[in-house]
């Protein structure tokens, strides 16, 4: 298994037939994630694995959260992926749509290879 982000050369993005295909998987992920009451808050190229078969993981939940925590506070880190509630210190909160947000960063990413 490789990241997403380390599966195809630098700058060269993939065919759309690739993304259609990843994206279908990473949806089902984040919904079987969310039905856990799993917030991931961190779902971007580097945290979803690709195995030799072509078939998705989501990986990296080091920062993930259960959505009924007391802590769903903004958080003090902030990157190209992340929501805008999860980075705003001011913000009220946030729920399992921030990885919504995240993942269409992550769809961009799959087609623009930035």
């Amino acid at each position: 298994m490789a990241p997403l982000n380390k599966h195809t050369r630098i700058n060269h993005p993939f065919m759309e037939s690739q993304v259609s295909h990843y994206t279908r998987q990473i949806l089902q992920g984040l919904k079987y994630v969310h039905s856990c009451n799993v917030i991931h808050r961190d779902i971007k190229c580097a945290n979803i694995l690709v195995t030799e078969f072509g078939n998705i993981k989501l990986a990296g939940f080091g920062l993930s959260i259960m959505e009924d925590s007391q802590s769903l506070k903004p958080g003090s880190r902030s990157s190209y992926w992340m929501a805008p509630e999860i980075a705003n210190r001011r913000s009220g909160g946030y729920d399992s749509r921030a990885d919504i947000w995240s993942f269409g960063c992550t769809v961009v990413e799959m087609l623009l290879r930035f």
